[in-house]
């Protein structure tokens, strides 16, 4: 398959069936026509600040239907997590904690938005923290619930229903990108949070290099973000940047904001952003990605990591002992 068949020669400018949920622009460019399994989804660039989007997306009716019921099945293969699936969040729920420990040090009332399973619920937990997720699997949350007795509530946010104030903090990992409308999920996010408190966000990098571009795009991801876009996220609803981070392999971006004693909205002002996110996507390109030693690399990281996982699900068979194993290569 052509390069020319994954991404466009030249930008095509497009109305867009649906406003950027950043901006509210009309205005957008084609970036890719195919979703990592050659299968039509046409992905496009606002104009204007640069968010990346799915045009057409399905009805909000089917999006919720999907993550009630299918989506893990979809990602992972089953209704609850597998053994080694646990082991292996359990351990970037711990190098998470270990990340934002600073941010939560001092905080106790903490909401995970998107939990999954539950094991950053569990780790919180475990370090004396007042911590709670909302997950819209049924499978996931009920396995949570029941397995290793968390309170995981089966609702996303616009189902779930907490009074203002509520939390000290609000983590948001890989969540994001997956919603209809993240703008209108952070504002309602804020109303749960106690003056300065704070919400974390992790998505993948838009701009990241460190994947096959020929599986940047996928039919779950509704919005993709880099750091321009993700700030301004959280500035366009009354937060301020606290700091940001991006992983080592720039697959990943990480914005932790804070909620201050004035809220002051900031519209999006990103006018070059749109150009630094096409001129990313048309830079990395196949050759340069099968020419790189950090492709070569990953799978015999990966090959490590399996191995690590196999040895850990034979030796630790409680589910608990499992997710606490992890800890130790938690910073892997």
């Amino acid at each position: 398959m052509s390069l020319s068949s994954l991404w466009t020669t030249a930008p095509v400018a497009i109305r867009p069936h649906h406003a950027c949920n950043l901006c509210g622009a009309r205005h957008a460019y084609v970036v890719c026509t195919r979703d990592r399994d050659r299968q039509p989804l046409r992905t496009v660039v606002c104009r204007e600040c640069g968010l990346v989007w799915t045009d057409p997306r399905p009805s909000d009716e089917a999006i919720a239907a999907y993550y009630s019921h299918e989506y893990r099945q979809n990602y992972k293969g089953a209704h609850q997590p597998k053994r080694r699936h646990l082991y292996r969040a359990a351990a970037v729920a711990h190098h998470r904690f270990n990340r934002l420990h600073p941010v939560l040090a001092h905080r106790h009332r903490i909401l995970d938005v998107g939990a999954s399973s539950g094991e950053f619920v569990h780790v919180l937990r475990a370090s004396g923290k007042d911590a709670i997720g909302i997950e819209p699997h049924e499978g996931y949350s009920r396995w949570a619930r029941e397995t290793l007795r968390l309170p995981v509530i089966t609702a996303d946010w616009t189902q779930a229903r907490f009074a203002p104030g509520s939390f000290e903090a609000i983590t948001l990992f890989h969540v994001a990108e997956h919603l209809v409308d993240p703008r209108g999920a952070l504002a309602q996010l804020v109303r749960w949070l106690a003056p300065g408190g704070m919400i974390a966000i992790e998505v993948p990098n838009v701009e990241a290099d460190c994947g096959s571009p020929r599986r940047r795009f996928h039919f779950a991801h509704l919005h993709h973000f880099n750091l321009p876009t993700l700030r301004a996220l959280g500035k366009a609803v009354g937060l301020e940047v606290v700091f940001d981070h991006t992983s080592p392999d720039r697959g990943n971006i990480l914005v932790v904001f804070r909620l201050g004693a004035l809220r002051n909205p900031i519209p999006p002002h990103l006018p070059t952003n749109c150009a630094r996110v096409q001129a990313a996507l048309a830079g990395h390109t196949v050759l340069a990605h099968y020419l790189s030693v950090r492709t070569w690399i990953r799978p015999l990281r990966k090959l490590r990591r399996s191995l690590r996982e196999a040895v850990a699900v034979q030796r630790h068979r409680s589910p608990v002992a499992l997710v606490e194993a992890a800890r130790a290569t938690s910073a892997d």
